[in-house]
This record gives structure tokens, sequence and C-alpha cells, in this order.
């Protein structure tokens, strides 16, 4: 079964977000400083079941770029910006609100974890400043083979651990697709994805999903994170992302950019 190699659905539920905070950094990743990822959003889903956990980048003053399966079964979502703590009781300058009002992709399909975009659209445009800046989109059709890029996200720190309490980042690098299909199954890895490795073993994990995967030193982001290996997240296996020279089109038509 092609399901049984990958972990689609990468969220996480937050009730398990504070009672055994876990100190080590997110699959060897390193925490944001404030404004470091001005781009950044946190997504706290509520779900039939209750609340879970996504990231997403802010695209435009009123929309926000998440994975679409980050949206299924979703009825709302608490989009927050301009943050590196999860929570925070103090005025830090952080945004937040809620909105019930997105887009996911036409042909997303949750078994090849194909197409895995949406956007999310704010009730109101939000004010840029410091802390809070819009992502670049990419532009042609390069494949960023050999690139360094950043993953950012407040997801699990380990498998099985405990969401990050601060923002998290990890160095990654990209590399081909036909590599990528030495770990995955081929039919998951299409066009449409661009896997990225770290070198310590550093990766994205569950909650990090819809979160941005951007260039090295830039605000142009070439990825969201969509899956990982079904063995857990810190292996030092790759993680998948929707290759954004595939969808930056699609997202534009729906945001307006």
């Amino acid at each position: 079964m092609i399901a049984s190699t990958i972990v689609i659905a990468s969220l996480v539920a937050l009730s398990a977000a504070f009672p055994s905070a876990d100190l080590t950094r997110v699959v060897n990743g390193q925490t944001a400083a404030a404004g470091q990822f001005p781009y950044q959003a946190l997504l706290k889903i509520q779900l039939p079941q209750g609340r879970a956990l996504c990231g997403g980048s802010l695209v435009n003053a009123q929309w926000v770029l998440t994975a679409g399966h980050c949206t299924q079964g979703a009825s709302s979502f608490e989009v927050t910006l301009g943050a590196v703590d999860l929570e925070s009781e103090s005025d830090d300058g952080r945004v937040v609100l809620t909105t019930t009002e997105y887009y996911r992709h036409e042909k997303y399909n949750p078994l090849f974890a194909s197409n895995d975009v949406a956007v999310v659209k704010l009730p109101e445009p939000v004010q840029f400043n410091e802390r809070i800046q819009p992502i670049q989109l990419p532009t042609g059709s390069d494949t960023y083979a050999d690139r360094k890029v950043v993953v950012s996200g407040w997801g699990l720190q380990k498998t099985g651990g405990s969401v990050a309490l601060k923002l998290q980042y990890a160095p990654l690098t990209v590399i081909t697709n036909s590599k990528c299909t030495k770990t995955y199954n081929p039919l998951v890895i299409k066009k449409t994805t661009i896997c990225a490795l770290g070198g310590e073993k550093q990766s994205p994990c569950n909650g990090d999903s819809g979160g941005p995967l951007v260039l090295e030193g830039t605000n142009v982001q070439v990825g969201v994170v969509s899956f990982g290996h079904a063995s857990g997240c810190d292996r030092g296996l790759p993680g998948a992302f929707a290759r954004l020279t595939s969808f930056a089109d699609w997202i534009k038509k729906k945001t307006g950019l």
C-alpha cells in the first residue's frame, strides 16, 4: 500500500502541547528569534474531534498559504501572525484572527498526497511590520536541486514527542525527485513534489504541515510541508513538500496576487 510509506495527514492534536513539553529541539532544529520568519503563520484548526495544529505562510495582507490536508474537515481556523511563542500571555505583537473561508486545490488527492495546497482568507487585511511580512512566490521552473533551504514550524520535536513551545527552524538541502524515490514510492513523488534532506537528521514533523520551505537567506518560498515517512521524523529521511513553482499560478488566481 502506498499510504503505508508516508504520513500524509501530519496534523497534531493541541491537547498534548504542554503536559509533557520536551526541551529538545524540533528534529535537531534551532529556536527562531522574533521577526526572523515574519511570514510564518500558526494555524489552530477546529475539527470535529477537537483542535489541531498546522503551519502556514502569509501570501499577502489577507491570505495564508497552507497544506490541503490541513483543511480536511476544518470548520474554522485561528490564525496567528508575528509570533515566536506557541502561546503568549503578554502583548508580544502577535495578531490573532479567526476565519472560516478557505480554498483547497480542486485536484487534491489525499491517497497520493498530490496537489496538497490550500489558501485561507483572513477576515480583514493585516498591517505589515517588522514581524509580519509576506512570502515571495517563486518564478520560472527551477528544480532547486542542491539549493539550501529552511523549514520552520511548531511541530513535534521528535517522533511521538510534544510540539515546540517556540518556533523552530532547520536547514535542509533540496534533493532531486529521482533521489527522493529511493525513500518513497515513485507514485507519490510527482513533478509537483519537492524533497529536502537535513545534514544532521533535521526534518519537519507532525504539526509542521502547511509550513513554509524557503530558499536560505530569502523570503522566496519554494515548498509547503506535505508529508514525511511513516517510520518517523527523526531518522534522517527526506521530507516531501508541495512544489510551489507548480502552484504559483493557482495561488495567484485564488488570492488576487
